[in-house]
């Protein structure tokens, strides 16, 4: 049964990955280096969008103008160093141990009102487990608003789900693939391919759980949650920061959720990077010789529990 837990403190780390492998989603309140995170990546959207209220710009811009701005706001967001330092500090604030642990990458998502704003960095993400696609069980995601937000404009999760399975497309999903549908919309040859795998069969949403947290407040939650982007009816838009970390000592040891309807691939693992000094994390499986303790391919997902 997954319970949310509303912590003011921080949480031992091994503790923390018990609760969510186990399904649990956690809410650190008012952390403080993520305040103060906030406050920078509200400075960055504002130098982006000039005198325009950030909420409601797409109504002052064109689309192609609006895009324009969010795609290089994304980009330079990425890998800013001040963002990437004060969100580690928000990890380690909330007693992740950094120096076991990988990240992706820090990205900053932008959900504008209704569908006429829509495209690859705007699209808001349907029903879908992270795991589908990274096939990492240890996986935690982490996620936070930037500005007040709304139920209907939020993060939505699908608790029944988490030992339930659903018929998924993502035994057919490849990375590739979808690498080259983007350079085919750079080329303006755009193919059909969801940007993660998507369920293949109707959601039940009876049980629908809608995440309404305070700027400050970073929501912990493990990738094999079933979740999905609230469509945006609320009028302004939604501007929230995202990342994933894995611990390594537990992708090692194949310790992570339950997998109950992930048939990936591959598993990518380097997709992960050590936060402190960015070494790849099949690097580090092979510096602590233990490559072999897990599969880097094949046709089987990294079946795992706690």
């Amino acid at each position: 049964m997954t319970s949310v837990q509303i912590l003011s403190r921080p949480l031992d780390d091994e503790l923390r990955r018990e609760c969510i492998y186990r399904g649990d989603l956690l809410v650190f309140t008012q952390v403080a280096a993520l305040a103060e995170l906030c406050a920078v990546t509200d400075a960055l959207i504002r130098s982006t969008f000039g005198d325009l209220d950030p909420v409601t710009a797409q109504f002052e811009l064109d689309r192609s103008d609006y895009l324009a701005r969010v795609a290089s706001l994304q980009k330079e967001y990425r890998k800013h160093p001040e963002a990437r330092r004060l969100f580690r500090a928000a990890l380690e604030h909330v007693g992740v141990a950094v120096w076991r642990t990988c990240w992706d990458w820090l990205y900053l998502r932008v959900l504008p009102y209704g569908e006429d704003y829509t495209s690859r960095r705007t699209a808001k993400l349907g029903f879908h487990r992270d795991t589908w696609s990274s096939n990492i069980y240890s996986q935690t995601n982490w996620w936070a608003p930037i500005y007040p937000i709304t139920a209907d404009r939020t993060i939505a999760f699908y608790p029944s789900y988490w030992s339930r399975p659903i018929a998924n497309t993502s035994s057919g999903w490849d990375l590739e693939l979808i690498r080259a549908r983007q350079r085919g919309e750079e080329a303006g040859k755009a193919a059909a391919i969801p940007v993660v795998p998507e369920p293949s069969e109707p959601v039940d949403t009876t049980a629908e759980l809608r995440m309404v947290i305070e700027p400050g407040d970073l929501l912990c939650f493990s990738g094999a949650h079933l979740h999905a982007s609230v469509p945006n009816t609320s009028g302004v838009t939604r501007f929230s920061l995202e990342a994933r970390t894995v611990d390594v000592d537990d992708v090692a040891s194949r310790r992570g959720a339950p997998n109950v309807d992930g048939r990936a691939p591959r598993i990518p693992l380097d997709w992960f990077r050590h936060i402190e000094d960015d070494t790849l994390l099949p690097e580090l499986l092979v510096r602590e010789e233990r490559r072999d303790e897990i599969r880097l391919g094949g046709n089987s997902p990294l079946d795992s529990s706690n």
